[in-house]
């Protein structure tokens, strides 16, 4: 039998008998999805015994049925039927199935038909979204798509539907995201974890770009609607609606939140959602319960569950995903960057191009020896920093800790800004401090906010114009002005807003500011600044990690006073408060400010369970005694 609304297994078997020859059976095969191998096994079914039969056409049928929400089947196969060229089987078996121009002219509101949402969406994604700027100093240079090095594992399930420790690389990586099966089954819901800068936002527009261009062969080709919503611009009360109807529909005057609701719920065959940045929610980790979002109820299930919808996150907030059934909802993948090949071909590809080819085996050299930095070129846009950097001389073995290295990326920027300004008054070392002090305020307050702010207005830099314009300048920050269709009480028809290059760039920025407020007033003050955030942010300090861990690479002593402070910690077990205590420490430089020494006196256990050890765990774990790092 078949989920109420889906086809019938008699429809099916009548459509099997009916295609006559191989040709069409692995044409309609294609149509629908399937690979040449998959295929072939079928046609293999269909000719084994004296003589042909469709048995293979009928699995094929019934296990491609298996993969569609039942409310979407007699539209898809009807549609690939005809593509297929053969109509007459569709207008035989489906006659009363409506082509998929009919969906396209349904009314999601009195002015917006599904095909005129697809169009406003097109546009709104190739615009911005699709827009992934490569290099922070050069406003014109964007990623390209079909260059992606992407490479994307997923856990895999057993056959009760539980993760195993088992992973497998998605061969044709993000294009193969939604195309997934598990069991035989698209997952309703898809976890993408990674580390800040991996690459999950480049893959979101990698995702929509191919839905935009109807990518042959994807599982979004041939999707109605795809709705990308970033929840950097949500607040912890903001509806599924009101995110879409804000963030991508916000001319369509007559189109409300709840409307766009209950189109959706009708139709969720026809449509995927994207929640990027699930890490940038305040709603995650809101204690109001009562008055949570429903976007809180789209991500575990419980609204729109025939819904496809694709959650990304940095890996700190996996556990969520562990509560009650979402285990077994939820298909996790994990986007691991560059892989060392990939940064090497790369890094080589970039110095050939120069007059200095040989540095780009002096820099795999230095990588080799340098785990943090080496991080980081898992990400392309750090990548292709470290590569400018090293190619000006700003980069040698002195630089050894993440903090060292988006000093000297600031460094370079300052460099370049200066090399192209016209103007005979330069950047200097001492502006670019007071540039990054400033900034790294507004920064802080941003991160500090119940909102996590990452998206700032100009009002936000109301106190300091001239650093915002040399900041945008340099690129560590861009503005974007858009045009308001609609203000209320305001003559206003643009807005502007200001980001960051890339969030650790903030946090970076963030880190130097509360660095520099602790070491001004520390003397004069018994509580200072650092130990202020700290008491704030106790309760979820795993969402400001590169906060402190900036902070605690400006200063050793800093770092030093924050591991008293996360050994004081309540909120964290032991095996949490140790990989963060060891995680800060890796930033530290050299053995100025006993940093070892309290390491040392602080890890006072006999022997240490670390659960997620990080790379920076790893370099951190150097300040262990001898005798517990062999007990870890």
């Amino acid at each position: 039998m078949v989920a109420r609304g889906g086809i019938a297994d008699d429809l099916l078997f009548k459509l099997a008998d009916d295609i006559e020859t191989g040709e069409q059976m692995e044409a309609l095969g294609q149509t629908l999805g399937f690979k040449v191998a998959e295929i072939n096994r079928y046609t293999e079914t269909n000719n084994k015994g004296i003589r042909v039969t469709c048995k293979g056409t009928r699995d094929m049928l019934f296990d491609w049925r298996q993969t569609v929400v039942p409310c979407d089947q007699h539209i898809r196969l009807k549609k690939a039927l005809i593509d297929t060229k053969l109509a007459m089987l569709a207008d035989t078996h489906l006659k009363e199935t409506p082509i998929i121009q009919d969906i396209y002219s349904e009314k999601i509101s009195e002015s917006l038909t599904v095909q005129q949402c697809r169009e406003k969406l097109e546009k709104k994604y190739l615009n911005q979204l699709c827009k992934i700027q490569m290099k922070p100093w050069d406003r014109n240079d964007y990623a390209e798509f079909e260059d992606m090095h992407t490479v994307v594992t997923m856990v895999k399930k057993d056959g009760r539907g539980k993760d195993t420790k088992k992973k497998e690389i998605l061969q044709n990586s993000v294009a193969e995201i939604f195309s997934t099966k598990v069991n035989g089954k698209p997952p309703a819901r898809i976890l993408i974890s990674a580390p800040a800068g991996r690459g999950k936002t480049t893959a979101v527009a990698k995702m929509a770009y191919d839905w935009v261009h109807r990518e042959r062969g994807s599982a979004l080709e041939r999707l109605p609607l795809l709705f990308v919503v970033k929840f950097r611009n949500t607040s912890q009360l903001t509806s599924i609606g009101e995110a879409i109807k804000s963030q991508l529909l916000s001319d369509v005057h007559d189109l409300t939140p709840e409307g766009l609701e209950s189109f959706i719920r009708k139709n969720q065959g026809i449509c995927h959602i994207i929640l990027d940045g699930l890490d940038e929610y305040a709603g995650i980790s809101s204690s109001q319960r009562s008055s949570e979002s429903n976007i809180i109820k789209v991500i575990c299930l419980e609204e729109f569950p025939e819904c496809r919808v694709l959650v990304t996150t940095r890996p700190h907030l996996e556990n969520f995903f562990d509560q009650d059934d979402l285990p077994r909802v939820y298909t996790k993948m994990w986007i691991e960057g560059f892989s060392r090949e990939s940064s090497c071909e790369y890094i080589n590809k970039f110095f050939a191009s120069t007059s200095i080819p040989d540095r780009g085996r002096d820099l795999e050299v230095y990588l080799d020896e340098q785990p943090l930095i080496d991080e980081l070129v898992k990400t392309p846009l750090f990548c292709l920093m470290i590569c400018h950097v090293w190619s000006e001389g700003l980069l040698d073995s002195g630089t050894t800790t993440q903090t060292g290295l988006l000093d000297k990326v600031n460094v370079f920027l300052m460099h370049y800004a200066n090399e192209r300004s016209k103007s005979s008054v330069k950047i200097t070392q001492e502006k670019l401090k007071e540039v990054i002090d400033q900034l790294g305020e507004v920064a802080l307050t941003g991160l500090l906010d119940d909102a996590k702010q990452l998206v700032f207005t100009p009002h936000d830099f109301r106190k300091v114009p001239a650093t915002l314009d040399m900041a945008c300048e340099l690129g560590i920050v861009s503005k974007t002005t858009g045009n308001i269709t609609r203000l209320p009480q305001s003559n206003e028809t643009t807005s502007t807003t200001i980001e960051f290059y890339h969030k650790l760039a903030q946090e970076h920025s963030a880190g130097k500011f509360l660095a520099d407020q602790t070491n001004r007033f520390l003397l004069h003050l018994k509580i200072s600044k650092l130990d202020r955030v700290l008491r704030k942010i106790q309760a979820n300090i795993c969402d400001y990690e590169n906060l402190i861990r900036f902070a605690a690479g400006t200063d050793n002593i800093l770092c030093i006073r924050i591991m008293k402070a996360l050994l004081k910690n309540s909120f964290l077990d032991e095996s949490e408060r140790y990989r963060i205590l060891l995680d800060c420490s890796s930033e530290t430089k050299g053995t100025q400010g006993n940093v070892s020494s309290l390491v040392q006196r602080c890890v006072n256990a006999e022997s240490i369970v670390l659960k997620s050890p990080t790379v920076y765990t790893v370099v951190g774990m150097q300040n262990l005694p001898k005798q517990l790092k062999r007990q870890l």
